[in-house]
């Protein structure tokens, strides 16, 4: 067997080795060459990869050294990720930490009792190679003495599992529980009605209905109305204002101060008098005492150009000006004269959050289909567009893109059966014969494409085809943006887990379609078979994913190229509201595009638990340097925007146990190919009882990861304390009110949690209605912003220049 060459690259004594021992050292070195790099950029540019800090002073900046940071970043705590990123960001750590809980247990067992016994009774420490149990010289199966050990640590690792699982769900409902109880939010007392009823669409009727079913008081009714109309002015506007803003840039320059680290930023058109200079705008004080506004008359005469082929020559500054002014007026009248058509839907505010937790699980209407109620997303949140898309309309999008995705999916077998051909020589042959022979005969060379290539291709498919399901799950017409980051993740989740696991692992030859098709009880045998065989490809996998990957996320490649391309390539075109927001608006950090990746990286390295201690270890190594990556950029430079309250721990979970059946399946799958029938079935019990503690999870710990219990309302838990033995290595003195962070004060001693601050002051308003209508921007500097505002006497525009504090925190 030995010398087979199809078996070859699969000897774990030899091929494998080498593969493992290059695919070390190759992502080790360029991750460290990678993190190197990082610690230098990480000075040349603070606003991309510490930008929080400089927008939320509340978070303190890193220490300028090459690497003591990394001992900060060490040091936060899990309560305070929680008060300066949010709910759903402690969550998605959490997820980590877990993970890294349970792989080091997983870890322990593997190194000190598995690895030793399979040793002394096998000869090797990892079992990569059982698919081939039978030699040409013994037809009798080996590893007979060793088998046992799968179906008693099947048993225990499962059991492992499900305990950090629960234990972990427990502290996630108790704190999500605590944190959203203390919260003092117009989300958590509102619901959304959908399917009104015509007699209903009023704000008084509706209140009065919902009064007398006795839900509570209604503090506030918000009809939905169509706004489309409104909305394309201001589309219009805001293509308006753009060109406006551009055309000042243009004809007077700019004079930057953006990448200064002891300065405030901002950007000025390039004059001797701008307001934001001439004042003393770093004095909080100096906007009230001027009622907020400065003003002064702007000449606007400028080079004459054609805006348009063969058009007439004018002034931009004035053509746009005037133009704006006119849309400024159909806005205003269509705002005056309120004559909007009403949606079959509301938001209802109600004068408590136990209300509100009530009434959105009350069953309100005896009609089907009319008067749903559930919990509102935040106002930030909410898709305004997308409540004119009907029902049924949204039934059609959402099938339609469920469909496309499974399209997707199965159009991309081809590719992925050939890079799955690229693991075995025997396919190569086949395909390549000059080639395969080649391989044959260079080692090296055999490792490189074998072990190696395939392992980037699969993660450049990985990387690109998300972004697509993201892109296409936007048009599903959901209301909430937290609800559509939850859709994305189940959908990548399906793509990544039944595309490039189940095609790419377990039925990547044709012989493996039509066996399955045959007869589905093989799917058991299948999954332990192609599972020895792919070994290697997942090793390559874990390590390239977590040595190099994670170091380069920490780069934000995307950004940087972003902003050399807007800043360096196409910096005539910028203004300075576009310098604003490279300020003010971090990079988003979204989980699903990131989340579905992470918890297949944990379903395989679980499946290989028990077969292969490099998986298992790799695994470990992989979750250590998600966690410090993720943790790093949650809290200094990006930023997580809808807010699911912690929902995506339920999703989480059940994925977490459905790796468990297919971890169970591999085990029973194995020990049947090695004729231990018995093990086998001694196994089977365990899918129930997996299954029925999904179900007990699902029954009794997920709606307490969706709704606020009213014990945790009526009687909230005390907020959490830090260590009293250390000071607060991330947040300020002010947010513990006191000048230095003592010993013992509570951590959440402050006015508001993050969403709080985001929430401030937001109502179930459509936002286009009371949206100033201010004019270009020509300038800022930190909070302070310099615009101008066109007025009219009758028949000469003027344009007057102000100067306001602008307080909207969208980005924190």
């Amino acid at each position: 067997m030995a010398d087979d060459p199809d078996h070859f690259p699969y000897n774990p004594q030899s091929q494998n080795l080498t593969v493992f021992k290059v695919q070390v050292v190759f992502c080790t070195i360029l991750g460290l060459f990678i993190f190197f790099f990082f610690c230098m950029l990480r000075f040349k540019f603070p606003l991309v990869y510490g930008i929080r800090p400089y927008r939320n002073q509340l978070i303190r900046k890193l220490p300028n050294s090459l690497f003591e940071w990394c001992y900060v970043l060490h040091k936060i705590k899990d309560n305070e990720v929680l008060q300066i990123s949010g709910l759903d960001s402690f969550v998605f750590l959490r997820f980590f930490k877990v993970g890294i809980k349970i792989l080091l247990t997983l870890s322990v067992f593997s190194l000190l009792i598995i690895s030793p016994f399979r040793y002394l009774i096998e000869g090797y420490l990892s079992d990569t190679s059982l698919i081939h149990v039978i030699s040409d010289e013994d037809d009798k199966p080996k590893h007979k003495g060793f088998m046992f050990v799968y179906s008693l640590f099947t048993y225990v690792f499962t059991g492992i599992v499900l305990y950090f699982m629960f234990d972990e769900s427990e502290l996630i409902i108790k704190e999500r529980q605590r944190y959203l109880a203390s919260q003092s939010l117009v989300t958590d007392k509102t619901i959304r009605i959908t399917n009104i009823p015509q007699r209903l669409l009023s704000e008084f009727a509706l209140k009065d209905y919902i009064e007398k079913l006795g839900l509570g008081s209604v503090t506030q009714v918000s009809i939905v109305y169509d706004y489309s109309q409104l909305n394309k002015l201001f589309e219009r506007r805001k293509s308006i204002v753009q060109k406006l803003e551009r055309a000042y840039s243009s004809k007077f320059g700019l004079r930057r101060r953006i990448y200064s680290k002891d300065n405030v930023p901002s950007t000025v058109l390039n004059t001797s008098n701008s307001l934001l200079e001439l004042e003393n705008t770093q004095d909080p004080e100096a906007v009230p005492n001027s009622n907020g506004l400065f003003s002064r008359i702007f000449a606007n005469s400028g080079t004459l150009k054609r805006l348009r082929p063969f058009g007439t020559k004018v002034d931009p500054i004035f053509y746009y000006s005037t133009e704006l002014q006119g849309v400024d007026k159909e806005i205003e009248q269509l705002r005056f004269s309120a004559n909007f058509q009403p949606i079959n839907a509301a938001f209802v505010t109600l004068s408590s959050v136990e209300e509100a937790q009530l009434a959105a699980q009350a069953i309100i209407s005896p009609r089907i289909f009319q008067m749903t109620t559930c919990l509102a997303p935040s106002p930030n949140d909410v898709n305004w567009d997308n409540f004119l898309i009907n029902a049924k309309t949204k039934l059609i999008r959402k099938n339609a893109i469920e469909l496309t995705v499974i399209l997707v999916s199965a159009l991309l077998v081809v590719p992925t059966r050939y890079i799955t051909s690229l693991l075995k020589l025997s396919a190569i042959k086949k395909m390549w014969p000059t080639f395969g022979h080649y391989l044959e005969s260079h080692k090296w060379v055999m490792t490189v494409v074998t072990g190696i290539l395939p392992t980037y291709l699969f993660t450049i498919i990985n990387v690109i085809l998300p972004y697509f399901i993201y892109y296409i799950t936007q048009y599903q017409g959901m209301i909430s943006k937290g609800d559509i980051e939850l859709s994305v993740i189940k959908k990548n989740f399906l793509y990544v887990f039944f595309n490039l696991f189940l095609i790419f692992t377990v039925f990547g030859t044709l012989s493996s379609y039509w066996s399955l098709l045959s007869d589905t009880t093989r799917i058991a045998y299948l999954l332990a078979t192609s599972i020895k065989e792919m070994s290697v490809f997942y090793v390559n996998l874990i390590l390239l994913q977590g040595l190099t990957m994670f170091p380069f996320k920490l780069l934000q490649v995307g950004d940087m190229f972003f902003l050399f391309w807007q800043y360096v390539m196409c910096y005539r075109l910028q203004t300075p509201r576009n310098y604003r927001d490279l300020f003010y608006k971090p990079a988003v950090f979204d989980f699903g595009l990131i989340l579905p990746q992470h918890i297949f990286i944990f379903i395989i390295t679980l499946i290989y638990s028990v077969i292969s201690t490099q998986i298992v270890t790799s695994g470990l190594c992989y979750f250590i340097l998600g966690y410090y990556t993720y943790k790093y950029q949650l809290t200094y430079s990006m930023v997580h925007l809808p807010h699911s309250t912690g929902k995506a721990w339920k999703i989480i979970f059940n994925r977490v146990v459905l790796g468990l059946f297919f971890f169970q399946l591999t085990m029973i799958g194995t020990l049947a190919l090695e004729s231990r029938y018995i093990l086998a079935g001694l196994l089977i019990p365990l899918l129930a009882i997996t299954a029925a503690l999904q179900y007990v999870f699902n029954k009794y710990y997920a709606p307490l990861t969706t709704y606020i219990a009213l014990e945790s309302i009526t009687n909230p838990q005390p907020p959490s304390e830090p260590d009293s033995s250390t000071h607060s290595p991330v947040l300020t003195p002010e947010i513990l009110g006191e000048e230095e962070p003592l010993l013992g004060v509570p951590l959440r001693k402050r006015k508001s949690t993050i969403e709080e601050e985001r929430e401030l002051e937001q109502k179930y308003v459509y936002p286009l209605i009371k949206e100033p209508l201010d004019g270009p921007w020509i300038g800022f500097n930190g909070d302070f912003i310099e615009y101008i505002q066109y007025e009219t006497d009758g028949t000469t525009l003027i344009p007057t220049v102000k100067v306001k504090k602008h307080t909207r925190v969208e980005y924190d």
